[in-house]
């Protein structure tokens, strides 16, 4: 009987149905089963419509499924990027579809050449021994969990959905402070692989006239396993206090994003963070308030003085009081003498997206500062060649100057807190280095956002599960301060302790303990699991060389 010379269009819709049932394991829906059945049902699909003979098999034959799989996957589960360039960004709507649809693309050649290039090192065959399945699920594995970092690492990065997020909540979790969201990515692949064999071999074992239980046995305890050894790693602890517990404030100013820098507007928001930063407290004296990303839309020293005085009044009663606001900043020796920012300086790369430490008895101390190290492509600077696509947009866009690497915490009161800036919290290996930072081992995370440009979105819930996991690997609290939501107080296990509905006006406040002890991923970030990988790959094309 021949071969199919393609795949046929059931196929490409089932496809395509079990790519937006991948969407759905993330946030806010947080089905981490489906992530794996909906992986595994698509390798049971792509491995049934295989020709037996390698060698016809082309590139094209081999990324079709999992290209409309990861269309569907990242389409749903991005699709939220089409509110900014059309809501806010005046874009007609078949221009910001297409981005999505274009920017969707484009992070789907990434699965696509897991597929390839595992299909390529161990070819599958349901009929070949347990021994030899299990190197095709490992070398799946690997190629996974080095698409995914690739595709967080290339261009700047871009690791959003990462398939380890889905499991926040899951057994797998556990491997997470072990290596990293990309070898639980890999660990999950692996998992999917054994289950889509178990289909396959279960078959094809029948028609051997096989013992069904000794060709399944192998992958099944492998799955197993994994599963096992992940929830047996959550009862670690990988960390323990140190210090005393520091009072807390968190504000979500709820500004809208198309009020944000009108002046009138822009005043009036300030002046409502003023009024919540010193409102009474139930905590008593506090010892640090929060506020969202550009929560101040210009830089301190330009700032009216009345203003000034509605934020730290002269009869403070509590000097210590460190308030953290979130403003554009000129970057050393490139402010003047008014402290405004100009549209040149900013077009220059020479203000940065900052976060200041503020007290009322060192009200022109900027000393301890952040300034926004990993920025955001085409919000903080224009790629190279995509000028003419900003210039189509109604968003005012320059190009930010970037934070250096190892920016030392702040201290507040007997705690070192380490900041990061809205999607930082997407790079893990990026966060471990403020934890580690020469200037003192950070024992508090925090992160300020302002995603207003995606509206009600799941962007919220989403963002708030990558905190999550950056809170589990390496074992910290992380707070949460942003404009529209999700506001939120995480413990180092990742449990939410804290939060406020999004799209409102509110204060958070929580006694947030510090915490010392490095995560094995703390210390070598991604190296072990890209490593892991590589030699499973490395081994896989040496046992393909040596096949006669």
């Amino acid at each position: 009987m021949s071969e199919p010379s393609r795949v046929k269009l059931p196929a490409f819709l089932w496809a395509v149905v079990l790519g937006g049932l991948h969407a759905l394991s993330f946030a806010p829906w947080t089905s981490w089963w489906l992530q794996l059945l909906a992986l595994a049902l698509l390798l049971a699909l792509w491995l049934s419509n295989r020709p037996v003979a390698p060698e016809t098999l082309s590139i094209w034959r081999c990324a079709s499924l999992p290209f409309a799989f990861s269309m569907a996957w990242f389409t749903s589960g991005l699709c939220w990027l089409y509110i900014s360039m059309h809501d806010y960004g005046g874009l007609p709507v078949p221009m910001a579809a297409a981005a999505v649809l274009l920017c969707a693309a484009y992070l789907s050649l990434y699965p696509c050449l897991a597929f390839i290039v595992s299909e390529k090192l161990a070819p599958y065959r349901a009929t070949a021994p347990a021994s030899a399945r299990i190197w095709a699920a490992i070398t799946f594995a690997a190629c996974w969990t080095l698409s995914e970092w690739l595709r967080g690492w290339v261009f700047t990065g871009f690791p959003w959905l990462a398939a380890g997020y889905a499991h926040v909540d899951s057994p797998l979790i556990g491997w997470a402070p072990i290596a990293g969201v990309f070898a639980v990515s890999g660990i999950a692949a692996l998992i999917a692989f054994c289950l889509a064999d178990l289909l396959q071999a279960g078959s094809a074992a029948a028609s051997l006239r096989s013992n069904r239980f000794v060709h399944m046995a192998m992958p099944a305890a492998l799955a197993i396993s994994v599963l096992a050894i992940g929830q047996g790693l959550r009862s670690i602890e990988w960390s323990s206090p140190v210090g005393t517990p520091i009072k807390v404030r968190l504000l979500q100013g709820n500004v809208p994003q198309q009020l944000k820098f009108v002046p009138e507007e822009s005043r009036r928001a300030m002046q409502n963070y003023a009024r919540m930063i010193t409102q009474p407290s139930k905590l008593g004296e506090l010892d640090m308030t929060v506020t969202p990303e550009t929560a101040w839309t210009m830089p301190w020293s330009a700032t009216d003085p009345r203003l000034v005085r509605e934020v730290f009044p002269p009869d403070s009663s509590n000097p210590k009081h460190a308030v953290l606001l979130g403003m554009p900043l000129a970057i050393a020796g490139h402010g003047d003498a008014s402290g405004q920012i100009t549209y040149e300086m900013l077009m220059q790369g020479r203000v940065a997206n900052s976060v200041v430490l503020l007290r009322s008895d060192r009200l022109n101390d900027l000393s301890q500062r952040y300034d926004k190290q990993h920025l955001v492509p085409f919000g903080e600077f224009v790629p190279w060649g995509f000028a003419w696509f900003v210039r189509m947009m109604n968003i005012p866009l320059g190009t930010f100057a970037r934070g250096s690497i190892n920016q030392p915490p702040f201290t507040i009161a007997d705690q070192r807190v380490a900041f990061n800036i809205c999607y930082e919290d997407l790079f893990g290996e990026e966060l471990a280095a403020g934890v580690r930072s020469s200037g003192g081992r950070a024992g508090i995370m925090v992160n300020v956002s302002n995603i207003a440009w995606f509206g009600r979105s799941h962007a919220l819930t989403q963002h708030l599960q990558i905190s999550r996991l950056r809170a589990i690997e390496l074992a910290r609290p992380m707070l949460r301060a942003t404009n529209t939501g999700m506001t939120a107080s995480i413990d180092a296990r990742g449990t939410v302790r804290a939060q406020l509905p999004h799209h409102s006006v509110g204060v958070l406040e929580d006694l947030v303990q510090g915490m010392q002890g490095d995560t094995p991923f703390a210390r070598w970030t991604n190296g072990p699991a890209l490593a892991i990988a590589l030699f499973a790959l490395a081994t896989a094309a040496f046992r393909l060389a040596r096949r006669p």
